[in-house]
């Protein structure tokens, strides 16, 4: 349930606290104070496009009665931050950044939300079939369908747009590149090596020259220090031994570098950096574009190899495609029907409680394969007691639509919190009172939060909240009850209108004797 909301910046709502109870929670206020803003706030943790400030922030505390292990959250009480900057919405739980679609996905399962003419949703076919859907678990069989109608759409599309002769030809100039681009073994640390052998390579000639003419003076310097031995005492050898060692370790180290020298192939390097240029023209313009476009084509044979697959059982796929689709939906439809069936009991049960006697069914028609099903549905009823039935759209006021939409969602009810946006548009007198006992029932289930112009709804309340709104701030209050008499007796008309109610009933009970 929702325990707390503080909204610290919303329209005109600044540092407010709004603390809600079990039950039934009602808030009313003068036309124009914005009550709905309440619930734009709470709908701002939801899908919900009604926000009215381009920046705002608010936290709600919810105290969970289960854990979701998918973003480490467990039972127990979290505050969920929203925060809207740049025109982008931010999401926190409990201080910890959240992406929105989670923090969705969670609250979808705990909170529900009605607006304001949500009763205009009951002429919406694809609405009517998402209702049938909730009520049949159908997710899992739309899911498996929706998949295999992808797959359907696709056949469908490469019979009518391909040919196989020409996806062949596609699939050997693809290969050809592939190929030669496989063949070449291309890879941009090789390049960058021969690069450097390459320039080291072009000064081969200098390079061997000074090599060769240092090799030849150290084994002068070598000879020549060699005879120096027999012209010197014995006590200066060691001099000459150390120079001589100098002189060949130098000596040794030269004759490698020419090896080195003498092993590069200079038209070896020139022939495979030849290789890398004409790759890169071809297929580039770098050697990195070279081998991602490899990638690509072998993802797009794998793609044409499909193609020709299917083409080569081009009808028989198809036909076990539609087989499969067929049975499926079929499977989708006829649990709707008994969705159907069940909730049509609901809502005439609902409605009757209402005060209001309708017959109301499901029209279902079969249609083509769509990526839906194969069933065209539309709500039809008849305020009569006998006779045929007719869409809604053609025959229902709003007022019928409202009624009709509140037994449908009494019906579903099904998360821990439901907030009703002006519920009572369009209701009034007996079904007024019968409204609100509905309400009083649902909240014994649910925490139920309403925004409400009906005193009898508001009589109801196990927690009375009301918005008031002095110039550019406006104030949430927790109502006792001395100052709910008073906002109750606002809300029937005032003194004037108690009064005149008063005498009304006194002539009344004149006029019956008592």
């Amino acid at each position: 349930m929702i325990e707390l909301i503080h909204i610290n910046e919303y329209v005109y709502l600044k540092d407010v606290d709004i603390y809600f109870s079990e039950g039934l929670n009602v808030i009313t206020g003068e036309t124009g104070t914005g009550k709905s803003l309440i619930l734009d706030v709470i709908g701002s943790f939801l899908d919900y496009q009604n926000i009215r400030s381009e920046t705002f922030s608010a936290d709600m505390v919810l105290n969970l009665d289960m854990d979701f292990d998918e973003i480490g959250i467990r039972r127990g009480q979290h505050i969920f931050s929203v925060e809207r900057k740049n025109k982008r919405l931010f999401y926190k739980v409990d201080g910890r950044l959240i992406g929105r679609e989670q923090v969705q996905n969670i609250l979808s399962n705990i909170i529900t939300i009605h607006k304001q003419n949500s009763h205009m949703k009951l002429l919406d076919k694809d609405f009517i079939l998402e209702v049938l859907d909730t009520v049949a678990d159908n997710y899992e069989l739309l899911e498996k369908y929706k998949e295999l109608y992808e797959n359907y759409q696709h056949v469908l599309k490469i019979i009518a747009g391909a040919n196989k002769d020409s996806e062949l030809k596609k699939l050997e100039e693809l290969r050809e590149k592939v190929n030669e681009i496989e063949s070449a073994h291309l890879s941009e640390e090789e390049e960058q090596e021969l690069e450097e052998k390459y320039k080291k390579a072009l000064n081969l000639q200098t390079l061997l020259q000074n090599y060769s003419s240092v090799s030849q003076h150290l084994e002068e310097i070598e000879n020549a220090l060699r005879k120096i031995y027999s012209l010197i005492e014995d006590k200066y050898h060691e001099f000459l031994d150390t120079a001589v060692e100098s002189i060949a370790e130098l000596s040794n180290q030269i004759s490698k570098e020419l090896s080195k020298i003498e092993e590069m192939n200079l038209e070896e390097i020139e022939n495979r950096l030849w290789v890398y240029k004409k790759l890169r023209r071809k297929y580039g313009p770098t050697t990195e574009d070279v081998i991602a476009n490899l990638q690509k084509w072998l993802e797009e044979i794998k793609q044409i190899e499909k193609t020709i697959k299917i083409l080569e059982n081009a009808e028989e796929e198809r036909l076990r495609l539609e087989s499969e689709l067929r049975s499926l939906a079929i499977q989708i439809s006829e649990k709707r029907k008994n969705a159907a069936r069940n909730i049509v009991k609901s809502i005439e049960r609902h409605l009757k409680d209402l005060n209001m006697n309708a017959r109301i069914d499901f029209y279902f028609n079969q249609k083509d394969m769509a990526r839906d099903g194969i069933d065209d549905v539309e709500l039809v009823g008849s305020t009569l007691s006998t006779g045929p039935l007719y869409p809604l759209r053609k025959i229902a006021s709003g007022g019928e639509l409202s009624r009709l939409m509140l037994a449908l969602e009494l019906s579903l009810a099904s998360t821990d919190v439901l907030v009703y946006d002006e519920i009572d548009a369009g209701i009034g007198g007996v079904t007024a009172v019968k409204l609100a006992d509905k309400l009083s029932e649902l909240s014994k289930k649910h925490q139920v939060i309403v925004v409400t112009h009906l005193p009898q709804i508001a009589l109801k309340a196990d927690k009375h909240l009301s918005l008031r709104r002095t110039g550019d701030t406006g104030t949430v209050v927790e109502l006792d009850e001395r100052a709910r008499d008073e906002e109750i007796k606002r809300m029937f008309g005032g003194e004037k209108f108690i009064e005149l109610l008063g005498d009304f009933a006194s002539k009344e009970n004149k006029r019956k004797g008592k």
